[in-house]
C-alpha cells in the first residue's frame, strides 16, 4: 500500500504514495510513525487491509516496532519551502506563503497544531486522508505532507486570487450570468467530493476560493466526513440514492449555512447543496439567506432555517431572473430528498446554459438565455459593504496580535 524507505539520521521517512483510495502519486508524504495515528484501533481493525488508510497502516507498523523512525521539525519543512506571510485561516489552522526553495514555484502552507481544541485525531486524520485522494480542477489540491506528534505542515496549491466575496467586491460589475458561471464550477467540484464519499460540511463563500486564471476552487476540509462508500446506501455513481444517507450527526460548519438536517442531526451530502443554495442566494441579493440577527437565540434562528422560508420580494431581487429564483427554491428545499444533487445542478437550465471557458471567459446562447441581462447593483453594493467590515475586523485582529 505505502512503500516506506529510510535515507540517513537527517532526513525523515519519505512515504510515496501508490495509486490507491484515488490517492495521487505524485504526493509526498514525510512523518514520524507513532501508535496515536490510529486514534480508533479496534474500528480499523474490522476494515479490510485494502481499504485501509495510511494513517492505520503506519500505526499498524508502529505497533510491530519496526524501526523506521526519523525526526522531523519544522526545520525541515524550512529547508525545503521559505515561509512567508499568513494568507488565511482555515476551520483548522492557520495558512502561509510558501516558496519553494529550489524551484521558486510558490504554494500555500497549511499549519495545523495537533494540541488545538479543533483538532481531534480523527478530523485531522480524515482532512489528510481526503486531501491525498482529491485531484479535480475545482478542488484545492495537496501536493507535500510534513507531519510531527505535535503538527502537520500541509503543501497546497496556491489559490491566490482570494475568496468569491474578495472578488466579488472587487470587480467594476455584478452580473446574474457571472454568478452562474461560478456556482457552476462550484457544483462540478462539489459533484466530485461526493463521488468520492466526502462531505465538506463547510461550504460558504469563505471557502470558495479563485485562482488568477478566475477558476473555482473548493477549499478547506478540516471539518469534512468522509463516508465509506456503500455504507448505508451511500452511493458513489448515483446522487440520487445518496439523498437518502443520514448517518453523520455532528453540528459542524457555519450556522447562516446549516440545512435543517444538520440541526435534526442526522445528514449527508445534501447538506453540502443547502449550503451552495445559500451561496446562491447571497451572491444574487448581498445578504444571507438566513441570518443569524442580533440578539436572536441559536433556537430561534435555527427554527427559522427549518422552516425554509424565502422572501424573494425584498429589494435586490428585481433585477434577478425567475430561472434563478427557482434555482435558489430547489437548492434551498427542506427535504434533502427532494432537493436537487449537485449533479442534477449542473443540469437546470440556469447553470447548463452557462458555459465557462478556459480562459475565464461565458458564453450564453442569447436565444436561449435563462439569465437577466440586468446588473445586480443592489448586491453589488452589500457585498462591498460585507467586504469592508470584514477588512476593517481582520486589521484589528492583527493589531490585538500585535
Amino acid at each position: 500500500m505505502i512503500s516506506p524507505s529510510t535515507r540517513d539520521d537527517n532526513h525523515p521517512i519519505d512515504i510515496h504514495m501508490r495509486n490507491i483510495h484515488n490517492a495521487n502519486p505524485d504526493i509526498k508524504i514525510h512523518t514520524v510513525v507513532s501508535v496515536d495515528m490510529d486514534y480508533d484501533h479496534d474500528k480499523a481493525m474490522a476494515i479490510p487491509l485494502g481499504e485501509v488508510s495510511d494513517e492505520q497502516l503506519l500505526a499498524e507498523v508502529a505497533r510491530r516496532n519496526l524501526d523506521l523512525h526519523d525526526k522531523i521539525t519544522d526545520s525541515l519543512v524550512k529547508e525545503t519551502y521559505n515561509l512567508g506571510d499568513p494568507i488565511g485561516i482555515g476551520a483548522s489552522g492557520e495558512v502561509l506563503l510558501a516558496t519553494h526553495r529550489t524551484n521558486h514555484t510558490k504554494f500555500a502552507c497549511k499549519i495545523v497544531r495537533k494540541n488545538s481544541s479543533m483538532n481531534d485525531a480523527q478530523s485531522m486524520s480524515t482532512e489528510i486522508e481526503i486531501m491525498k485522494r482529491v485531484r479535480h480542477r475545482n478542488v484545492v489540491s495537496m501536493y507535500e505532507l510534513y507531519e510531527t506528534p505535535k503538527c502537520l505542515w500541509i503543501i497546497l496549491e496556491l489559490v491566490d486570487s482570494g475568496d468569491l466575496l474578495t472578488h466579488l467586491a472587487t470587480i467594476d460589475e455584478h452580473s446574474e450570468k457571472l454568478a452562474a458561471r461560478f456556482i457552476k464550477q462550484v457544483f462540478h467540484g462539489l459533484h466530485y467530493l461526493h463521488s468520492l464519499g466526502i462531505v465538506h460540511r463547510d461550504i460558504k463563500l469563505d471557502n470558495i476560493l479563485l485562482n488568477h486564471e478566475g477558476m473555482i476552487k473548493i477549499a478547506d476540509f478540516g471539518l469534512s466526513a468522509l463516508v465509506r462508500l456503500g455504507e448505508s446506501g451511500y452511493d458513489p455513481d448515483e446522487s440520487k440514492k445518496r439523498k437518502s444517507y443520514r448517518e453523520l450527526h455532528e453540528m459542524w460548519g457555519t450556522k447562516e449555512y446549516f440545512a435543517p438536517e444538520i440541526i435534526n442531526q442526522a445528514y449527508g451530502p445534501q447538506a453540502d447543496v443547502w449550503a451552495v443554495g445559500c451561496i446562491l442566494f447571497e451572491i444574487l441579493c448581498g445578504r444571507h439567506a438566513f441570518p443569524h440577527e442580533p440578539g436572536e437565540d441559536n433556537h430561534s434562528h435555527y427554527a427559522r432555517i427549518k422552516k425554509g422560508a424565502l422572501d424573494f420580494n425584498k429589494s435586490g431581487w428585481k433585477n434577478v431572473s425567475n430561472g434563478a429564483k427557482e434555482l435558489v427554491k430547489m437548492l434551498l428545499t427542506i427535504d434533502p430528498n427532494e432537493r436537487l444533487s449537485a449533479s442534477e445542478a449542473l443540469l437546470h437550465p440556469w447553470i447548463k446554459l452557462s458555459h465557462f471557458h478556459a480562459h475565464g471567459g461565458a458564453s450564453v446562447d442569447d436565444e436561449k438565455d435563462p439569465h437577466s441581462n440586468l446588473p445586480l447593483v443592489e448586491a453589488h453594493q452589500i457585498l462591498k459593504m460585507r467586504f469592508n467590515e470584514r477588512t476593517k475586523k481582520k486589521k484589528k485582529m492583527t493589531h490585538a496580535h500585535d
